[in-house]
C-alpha cells in the first residue's frame, strides 16, 4: 500500500464535544475527493472519552497520553507516526467543507518545491460570514496576528501568499518541518505555529493561502477563551517569540520591551512570572 499524500495530526484533550463531528467532516471531505487520509488523534490525558471516541471513529492510529506536557509534544508524536507527504494540523473543534481535501490536494500536488504550507480560508463556525483566520501575519516590529480575522469573507480570487500557517488548520511539507527542527516544545500551546513560520521563511520557503478550502473554527475550545492560562501562555510565548526571532532595528526594539512589560506584568498576576 502507497503512504498518503496527507496525515491529518489531532490534538485531542477533553474534546468529546466536538472531535466526532471534525473527524467525520474529514472523512466525507475526503470521500467527495476520493482519496484517503490517514488520521492521528493524540488524546492529552483527557478526562473524558475522546480517545475512545476516536477508535470508534476509526482512527488510523490513536495515542493515549498519561500526562499533558502540552499541545507541542502531542502534535510532534503525531508528527512522527505519520506517513504522509503533507502533515495536515487540525484542532478538535476544526470542521471542514465537502470541498476542503480536494482544494488542498490538488494544491499540494502543483505547489513549487519552495511552497512548505498550504492555508485555508477558515471562518467562524458560529458565523461562516466573517473570517477566522487566513494564516499568519507578522508585523514589522515582530508582532503576529491572524491574517484577515474578522472580516467580511470575501472569495478570494486565487492563491494569496501569507507569512506562515495557523497549526488550528494547515498542511505543512514533512520534508519542510523536519529542515527546520520540528515544533519547538518550548511553547507548550500556542504560537507554536508562529515559530515555525520564522525557521521556514528562513529557511526560504513560503506559505499561500489556498482558494476553496473552506473550513470552520471557533478557537479556545481547550483552555477557554479569555482565561487565564491561554492569557499567561500568550504573554510568555511572545516574549519567547520576540528573543528568537524579533526583527533587529532600533524602533522594533524598543516597541517590544514596552509589549514585553505588559506581558511580564500578565505573568505576574497570574502568579507564574
Amino acid at each position: 500500500m502507497s503512504a498518503p499524500e496527507i496525515t491529518v495530526v489531532i490534538v485531542a484533550w477533553n474534546s468529546r464535544e466536538s472531535l466526532p463531528a471534525s473527524l467525520g467532516a474529514l472523512r466525507r471531505s475526503a470521500a467527495a475527493a476520493s482519496v484517503p487520509l490517514e488520521i492521528v488523534v493524540v488524546d492529552n490525558a483527557s478526562a473524558d472519552d475522546s480517545r475512545h471516541l476516536a477508535v470508534e471513529a476509526g482512527v488510523d492510529i490513536v495515542v493515549e497520553n498519561a500526562l499533558n506536557a502540552g499541545y507541542v509534544v502531542a502534535a510532534s508524536q503525531g508528527v512522527a507516526l505519520a506517513h504522509g507527504t503533507w502533515i495536515m494540523f487540525a484542532n478538535p473543534d476544526l470542521t471542514v467543507s465537502e470541498g476542503f481535501v480536494g482544494a488542498m490536494l490538488d494544491a499540494a500536488r502543483s505547489a513549487a518545491p519552495d511552497v512548505a504550507c498550504l492555508v485555508p480560508d477558515i471562518r467562524y463556525a458560529a458565523n461562516p460570514a466573517v473570517v477566522n483566520s487566513r494564516g499568519i501575519e507578522v508585523d514589522e516590529v515582530g508582532i503576529p496576528a491572524e491574517s484577515d480575522a474578522g472580516r467580511e469573507a470575501h472569495p478570494l480570487a486565487g492563491w494569496v501568499e501569507v507569512f506562515g500557517p495557523s497549526t488550528s488548520a494547515c498542511l505543512i511539507r514533512q520534508a519542510a518541518l523536519a529542515a527546520v527542527g520540528g515544533l519547538e516544545p518550548l511553547y507548550f500551546a500556542y504560537l507554536e505555529d508562529v515559530d515555525v513560520a520564522w525557521r521556514l521563511r528562513k529557511k526560504g520557503y513560503r506559505a499561500l493561502v489556498v482558494p476553496g478550502a473552506v473550513a470552520f473554527h471557533e478557537g479556545s475550545v481547550s483552555t477557554g477563551e479569555g482565561s487565564w492560562l491561554k492569557a499567561f501562555l500568550v504573554a510568555r510565548n511572545r516574549r519567547v517569540l520576540f528573543r528568537l526571532h524579533g526583527p533587529p532595528g532600533l524602533r522594533a526594539r524598543a516597541l517590544r520591551t514596552v509589549i514585553e512589560i505588559g506581558h511580564a506584568t500578565v505573568q505576574a498576576l497570574s502568579g507564574s512570572g
